[in-house]
């Protein structure tokens, strides 16, 4: 009887040892994170190239930052070259094929991702400046409201007493036409007003005749709301003409790979990045952060910081509705372009400045 009570004891001992071992064993496994998947729209190349390739490399540069986190994050790059066909292929392949939960967009692409990003469920950030494209649901978005901009242009343009504006814009980009929009209700209880106003689609190459309409009403500025490369053109073909009266725009000095084009001119745009986001971007790629690397830097830093926040399990990462959350409870973010706040309608504001084009590159004007 003995006998057998200490095998049945022996019996007991080694399970539990074999147990405890097992359960040892397991604490020691690697936890399997799952992976957050952002798709990203730009143009990669073509004329816009440049500005598709800071933001990946910015977005590259904030993930290497981030570091070891409750999950993996993952990047899928898709050129559109500004083509509104080829945005709506590549959200269609970021979609369907490659099964992303978040997808940045700029240009075109934003008001093709916008429905796409509700059906599908998933996180759409956008650099775009129309007001209607963020929801605080699905659609967000990272640039310096129109009127903001709009606000400062104004208020410049009368400290400088101008009161005839010249204006070359296109009607192919929808922002653009956001900023006419605001600009022309902007002026209206001002002395400011538009006295020749030249329109044209996206791909003219030859606008001497839209220069000879607008020459003889003698504006005091040209405010170009244009792309690249027609930017340069229009430019360039003023100037051909005889005509030296400056230039402003929104933005687009910035936007351009020929600032020299635009040497001495003021204008307004988005805050400059912060000292260590340029340096850091410098040190690693060699040349100045072009405009939308910041807003494409920050955005990872937020979703990231969002998607952390909101997943309980490494292995199961959050819905978009918890993320969504999560992004409209961020009220002060340190980020590139200063300190950042999501509202609830899912737009992250950041400031304005009067800039100049020195030396060519965008400096701000002390006010």
């Amino acid at each position: 009887m003995k006998k057998t009570a200490g095998i049945i004891i022996g019996v007991v001992a080694a399970l539990m040892l074999v147990s405890a071992a097992y359960v040892h064993s397991m604490s020691k496994k690697p936890v399997v994170k799952d992976t957050f998947r952002i798709g990203m729209i730009a143009p990669l190349t073509g004329d816009a190239g440049f500005v598709g390739v800071g933001m990946k490399n910015a977005l590259l540069m904030a993930r290497e930052q981030w570091g070891d986190g409750k999950y993996n994050y993952e990047f899928v790059f898709e050129d559109d070259q500004l083509d509104p066909k080829l945005s709506a292929s590549a959200a269609q392949k970021l979609l369907n094929v490659d099964k992303v939960d978040a997808i940045v967009t700029v240009g075109h692409a934003p008001r093709i991702t916008v429905p796409l990003a509700r059906q599908y469920d998933i996180i759409h950030f956008a650099i775009a400046v129309q007001k209607d494209i963020p929801d605080g649901v699905n659609n967000f978005s990272h640039w310096a409201p129109s009127v903001k901009l709009n606000g400062l242009l104004i208020k410049e343009m009368q400290k400088r007493g101008i009161k005839k504006v010249g204006v070359f814009r296109t009607t192919s980009l929808e922002a653009w036409v956001a900023y006419y929009n605001d600009f022309l209700e902007g002026i209206k209880n001002t002395d400011i007003r538009v006295v020749t106003d030249q329109t044209f689609k996206k791909g003219e190459k030859d606008f001497r005749s839209l220069i000879a309409r607008a020459k003889p009403t003698n504006p005091d500025i040209y405010l170009i709301f244009v792309e690249t490369p027609e930017l340069e053109i229009v430019a360039k073909q003023i100037r051909e003409a005889g005509i030296n009266t400056p230039f402003t725009t929104l933005e687009g000095f910035e936007v351009t790979e020929q600032p020299e084009l635009f040497e001495g001119y003021w204008y307004v745009s988005p805050v400059e990045p912060s000292e260590e986001f340029s340096k850091a971007y410098e040190a690693k790629f060699g040349k100045r952060p072009p405009v939308c690397s910041p807003n494409a830097y920050d955005i990872f830093n937020l979703l990231a910081t969002a998607v952390e926040r909101a997943g309980s399990s490494p292995s199961k990462k959050p819905a978009t509705a918890q993320i969504a959350r999560e992004l409209k409870k961020i009220k002060s973010f340190p980020g590139a372009l200063g300190d950042l706040l999501v509202s609830d309608n899912g737009m992250v504001m950041s400031g304005v400045q009067v800039k100049m084009i020195k030396n060519g590159k965008p400096i701000a004007l002390e006010h």
